[in-house]
């Protein structure tokens, strides 16, 4: 199977700090499957900015468990896709993303999942 870039819709910024937004990226039904993640996997992104290209790696911060693709970008003093992503990057833009990759994570027990995932949310 080869990876490669797809065009995706940003769904969601919001401001979590001063310095740091997540974005939710809107996946369309047909490459969920493609973009089906575990914990402690990471996206890639892709844009032009000044006619350069730009890539830039984020560890998703949802939980597979959500059904949503978010990632969190903090802003780094002379970050180029940071202040971008801090500044410009507003809902209805479309970015480059692939599919997820990484395998930082532990197999987690189904029964286990739902424990931690429920406590999360309180």
């Amino acid at each position: 199977m080869s990876i490669h870039f797809h065009p995706i819709r940003i769904k969601e910024v919001r401001r979590e700090t001063p310095s740091c937004v997540s974005i939710l990226l809107e996946i369309p039904a047909h490459l969920q499957e493609v973009f089906r993640f575990r914990q402690g996997q990471s996206l890639t992104v892709r844009t032009k900015m000044d006619g350069e290209e730009v890539r830039r790696t984020y560890s998703l911060c949802s939980s597979p468990l959500d059904g949503e693709w978010r990632v969190a970008v903090k802003k780094v003093d002379g970050g180029l896709f940071s202040s971008f992503a801090n500044e410009k990057i507003r809902p209805g833009d479309i970015i480059e993303v692939m599919p997820p990759v990484g395998t930082f994570f532990t197999e987690l027990n189904p029964n286990q999942q739902k424990k931690l995932h429920g406590f999360c949310r309180r």
